[in-house]
């Protein structure tokens, strides 16, 4: 899988225009390209202004493709002016999980569940700045955290963990929540302070 968490600065007075215009280049994406596995748009919850997407394709070609459609370029063309800050992208592989992953948004078997329809999700997509001398320690104790996560907690829906291609010591966690109380719920679990614990130096 080839990842990129992208972080967006947007005008206040073009928020819902941006909202939009990523909503069309998102769904044209998932369900008209072969290699687009997701594209997730994330608004920051205290900061409307701040965005993110989280893009999957099978591979480097398959996001190259993606450049090329009728729906990116107008995405593209639309949204020039709308930013107030850098944009940033980070490209990615998959740490954590890596077999039997159901990578795709668009799939027959998707949830109906409220916490969908009403917005209720919780999102995290945190980058991680790790030692190099201690990035493969991070990994094995991260993913200690996922699994305890995603097996021990029925409001956590996804924690994924990614590693920047460019510089392994940036990783990220990309954890998806039913609500709030669920994200909470998570703060108090043995394995997130083990994790804590772990990596705190």
């Amino acid at each position: 899988m080839y990842i990129l968490m992208v972080r967006l600065k947007v005008k206040e007075e073009k928020i819902q225009e941006f909202i939009e215009e990523s909503i069309g280049d998102a769904a044209g994406s998932v369900k008209n390209e072969p290699g687009c596995r997701r594209f997730d748009i994330i608004q920051d919850s205290t900061d409307p202004t701040q965005f993110a997407f989280c893009e999957i394709y099978d591979n480097e070609d398959a996001f190259k493709a993606h450049t090329t459609y009728e729906h990116f370029k107008i995405w593209a063309e639309n949204t020039k002016d709308f930013y107030s800050a850098e944009t940033e992208v980070s490209f990615c592989k998959p740490v954590y999980p890596t077999d039997n992953v159901k990578w795709d948004s668009a799939r027959d078997d998707f949830s109906d569940h409220e916490y969908f329809s009403n917005s209720s999700l919780m999102v995290i997509a945190a980058p991680q700045y790790v030692k190099k001398e201690n990035v493969q320690e991070f990994i094995d104790s991260i993913t200690l955290d996922s699994i305890g996560s995603t097996n021990e907690e029925p409001g956590c829906l996804r924690f994924d963990v990614y590693q920047n291609l460019n510089d392994p010591t940036e990783l990220y966690l990309y954890e998806v929540y039913s609500n709030a109380d669920a994200f909470e719920y998570h703060r108090g679990t043995p394995h997130i302070k083990k994790w804590q614990e772990t990596v705190k130096d």
